[in-house]
């Protein structure tokens, strides 16, 4: 009991102590004007094709489908340029 009164003081003693903080932040972000928090980012452009095929698609300049058909024929072409190379196919050892 002793130990729970001695934690809930603590932590008025913390909100006391940091009241005057937490009501400038809260005062400044109240007198900040509202907009897109994306808009204050730094703009970069995409680096990759996939990059560039996700920013149409939040820009809302392809749709859902046109972007998945893109991605699959990135896909295939990627595949055919850089094929994986399965290992043989290894019987594994007897057990001596």
């Amino acid at each position: 009991m002793l130990c729970t009164l001695l934690l809930v003081v603590l932590i008025a003693v913390a909100v006391v102590a940091a009241w005057p903080k937490i009501r400038r932040a809260v005062h400044d972000a109240a007198s900040e004007p509202a907009g897109p928090a994306i808009a204050s980012a730094p703009a970069r452009s995409p680096q990759t094709l996939e990059g560039v095929l996700t920013l149409q698609l939040v820009a809302g300049e392809i749709t859902g489908t046109q972007y998945r058909h893109a991605m699959s024929t990135l896909a295939a072409r990627d595949a055919e340029r850089h094929p994986l190379d399965a290992p043989p196919d290894v019987t594994p050892p007897e057990a001596a």
